[in-house]
């Protein structure tokens, strides 16, 4: 009769198989958050899309459904106490129906993204669009604290530009975001008084 060898496993073998197991947890680790991080840039765009899209639809349906027979802008400096200052863009838009609507955005920056310390706002950021009266509050999509612990939001309103030179009625509201590698805004185009 032959003996059966039931020495078991020897330490290093247990150490080998110890260290490979975790090689392979880890190379999976590194894995599944390049894919959440990527699946988290996917939604971003997605719910930043939709809401571009929402609201230029929405005013541009009233541009070209209602007629738009004149439009004036102004910017303003705006505070909500003594230390947080922002910008208000208007346009105050007048139809042919005899409605008028009027677009509001709203930008309060804590600090622009390569700004020193010294030169942040003393608020938090806040942006926000209103058109005909209803807010519509741009995605939420993160945020992080600057050094002096106010909240900079990860998609911001970047730059307004608003003309009405030329009878013709230009919108264009800027975002950014710092993982996104395309530039997002809403841009609306319309003439005035052609109808």
């Amino acid at each position: 009769m032959t003996k059966l060898n039931n020495k078991g496993m020897t330490a290093i073998e247990i150490l080998i198989t110890f260290v490979l197991v975790a090689l392979i947890t880890v190379s999976m680790y590194g894995t599944i958050s390049a894919y959440n991080n990527k699946q988290n840039i996917e939604s971003y765009k997605e719910k930043i899309f939709t809401y571009k899209n929402t609201l230029t639809k929405l005013i541009q349906d009233d541009l070209i459904k209602r007629g738009l027979i004149s439009a004036t802008s102004s910017i303003k400096e705006v505070t909500r106490n003594s230390t947080e200052h922002g910008h208000e863009y208007t346009v105050r838009m007048n139809y042919r129906d005899g409605t008028n609507k009027t677009l509001i955005i709203t930008r309060y920056l804590a600090s622009d993204l390569d700004a020193s310390p010294s030169e942040y706002n003393k608020t938090n950021d806040y942006f926000m669009i209103e058109y005909d009266g209803i807010e519509y509050p741009i995605p939420d999509v993160g945020f992080f604290e600057n050094d002096e612990g106010y909240t900079v939001k990860d998609l911001r309103i970047n730059n307004v530009d608003i003309s009405t030179s030329n009878n013709v009625l230009s919108i264009y509201i800027g975002f950014y975001h710092p993982d996104l590698s395309t530039k997002y805004g809403i841009d609306i185009v319309c003439p005035i008084n052609s109808f």
